[in-house]
């Protein structure tokens, strides 16, 4: 058990000599920032990510294509401000020569059909291929939260609900998908172990016929054969049909034992929201999603081709090709402001309560790369931010997808509210394009919005602040080589609170005590536009041993410490920032010590 007077007996005691790293809670280090293009940093990194775009543009190696692809990004903000912080359109030589050839056959001929539209711009309708889940989760979640999600999916399928009756899974597990064990979420979060696709992509009898399967080593099947699919590129499966092949389909996996990505599971998720509601999943997605978003650039199925980029030759780009009930997993177009639109509205939890996003914003699972987990859709990327002497990742929510001639990306970072959206429309796009350019932009993005919430929380809060009366002081600033806000000095009643404070946490006397403040996410905006911001403070000793190899002990646990030491139920880790309507730091007091401290203004 814990023992103040020890503790404090053991500020005499020798110290330890070795250092660890600030480690801050995850989330945002620094407030974020209203207007981003104020920083100087942040201009300075969008100036240099034109140039290398500039470059990638004139680049027709088979690693880019510039000549055949075209394509469109913007880089949005959450911010009312600054909406839209960066855009850049290429559009491709083949698909110039294109237009300037219709416009020809338009000039010589003025009954001459010409389709699609020639040039990138913020307008121009792609194709969205898997990134389709996310609008799909959020329909899900706008027209009936998540409060569903641990519920067996089985609750609300009956097709399901049936083979679990049969009993088959529970008599051969190897040979049958348990139903009764697959929940909402674990559909939505790619954790179901059903099988991927059901007739459409990777059915090998689909997709090269029988004979060269044949040819390829597998053995023939007849027709009469039930695993054989008489339904999906065409024909397409109707309900029917698509839950009698499932069900006959192996698991890949136990239900919640890995990630493993399915298509099925999202036509699975739109038909038991379409018998919760009892309305259409293409009625909701425009009640919910494309009306009030005003998205107008933005299809479920069958766009019209005249708004559309179409590279090459229209049957063969994939611009018609649907994909019938499994639609929900894949089918959709639209435009890189549509598609910004939608990812500034989930940043706003626009459509959402503020909690359900934050929610939706978290990894359903691990995934067996380091830095990678899953979402529903997401895929959820660990991005290192190095500092010197602190530890810091941020997760980006990136969803992918691809179809025919089409390629996309919508990647969210919540920590900075801002996000990236990447539309690439080509006849021979090179692999991993999408990602490509947003290695591209998360280099240049990522440290400059994190400098520029440093610079711009250092001049918001940094300073010094006092209570005369109290012989009360604290001075609070940023540091370039730790994450945060560093309390450099803090002066309570005549006594060094810093070391105090990590005495009372933690046990014992620290060698180089540190207190650093983090945004807690929490705030209270009265009707004239004054706020209380509330930060929470990590107290550690930085003299203690850095473990970065090893096993099971740690040396970034803060996570289990806060709200650990309290006085009269307030927690001496908790700062409120006092902010007038103009958004100037007035004063900040700590709950605990109950002292107001006024900032001196410079």
């Amino acid at each position: 058990m814990f023992c103040p007077k020890k503790a404090l007996v053991a500020l005499l005691l020798p110290p330890l000599a070795v250092a660890g790293p600030n480690c801050p809670p995850l989330g945002p280090v620094y407030p974020k920032p209203a207007r981003w293009r104020d920083s100087p940093t942040m201009q300075t990194a969008l100036d240099n990510l034109a140039a290398t775009l500039t470059w990638w543009d004139a680049n027709d190696s088979p690693a880019v294509r510039a000549n055949t692809t075209s394509y469109s990004i913007e880089v949005f903000s959450a911010s009312a401000e600054e909406p839209l912080l960066f855009s850049w359109h290429h559009t491709a030589k083949s698909l110039a020569e294109a237009g300037e050839a219709a416009e020809e056959r338009r000039r010589r001929n003025a009954s001459d059909v010409v389709e699609g539209v020639f040039a990138a711009g913020p307008d121009a309708v792609y194709r969205l291929g898997s990134l389709t889940k996310v609008f799909t989760v959020y329909t899900w979640l706008a027209q009936d939260g998540d409060a569903k999600w641990n519920d067996p999916i089985t609750k609300y399928v009956p097709e399901l609900a049936r083979a679990v009756a049969e009993g088959k899974a529970r008599q051969d597990p190897v040979g049958h998908v348990n139903w009764e064990e697959v929940t909402v979420g674990a559909l939505a979060g790619q954790t179901s172990g059903a099988i991927r696709d059901y007739g459409l992509m990777g059915e090998i009898t689909q997709e090269l016929g029988r004979d060269l399967a044949v040819d390829l080593g597998f053995p023939p099947l007849n027709d009469s054969d039930p695993t054989l699919p008489p339904c999906g590129l065409w024909p397409q499966c109707n309900r029917t049909q698509f839950f009698e092949g499932l069900l006959r389909a192996p698991p890949s996996f136990a239900a919640s034992a890995t990630p493993a990505y399915t298509n099925t599971g999202y036509q699975i998720l739109a038909y038991a929201l379409e018998a919760i509601k009892g309305k259409s999943f293409e009625e909701m997605m425009h009640e919910s999603i494309f009306r009030p978003l005003g998205l107008k650039h933005t299809y479920y199925r069958n766009a019209p081709a005249s708004e559309g980029i179409i590279p090459g030759e229209r049957a063969e780009s994939g611009w018609d090709y649907q994909l019938g009930d499994e639609n929900p997993a894949g089918n959709m177009y639209s435009s890189v402001s549509d598609l910004s639109a939608l990812g500034r509205s989930i940043l706003r939890s626009t459509l959402l309560p503020p909690a359900v996003t934050r929610r939706w914003l978290k990894p359903a699972a691990m995934s067996s790369e380091l830095i990678a987990g899953v979402g529903s859709p997401w895929g959820v990327r660990r991005i290192v931010v190095p500092y010197a002497n602190g530890k810091r990742v941020v997760d980006a929510f990136n969803k992918a997808g691809r179809i025919g001639y089409y390629s996309a990306l919508l990647v969210l970072l919540p920590d900075y509210d801002v996000g990236f959206s990447v539309m690439i429309a080509g006849d021979e796009i090179p692999g991993n394009t999408n990602f490509n350019l947003a290695d591209i932009l998360g280099g240049f993005l990522v440290p400059a919005l994190e400098a520029a919430g440093r610079e711009q929380a250092a001049a918001r809060y940094g300073g010094e602040y006092a209570d005369k009366a109290r012989n009360a002081s604290l001075r609070i600033a940023a540091h370039e080589d730790r994450p945060g806000l560093g309390i450099e000095a803090w002066i309570s009643n005549g006594t060094d609170m810093r070391t105090v404070a990590v005495v009372l946490q933690s046990g014992y006397s620290p060698v180089d005590p540190s207190v650093r403040l983090y945004p807690a996410g929490l705030e209270t905006v009265r009707p004239d536009g004054s706020r209380r911001v509330a930060f929470k403070a990590v107290f550690e000793d930085l003299n203690l041993p850095a473990r970065p190899d090893s096993m099971f002990s740690t040396d970034c646990g803060t996570w289990v410490s806060f709200t650990a030491v309290t006085y009269g139920t307030r927690p001496l880790d908790q700062f409120v920032f006092e902010l007038d309507p103009e958004g100037r730091v007035v004063s900040v007091e700590n709950l605990a010590l109950r002292a107001v401290l006024k900032k001196k203004q410079q």
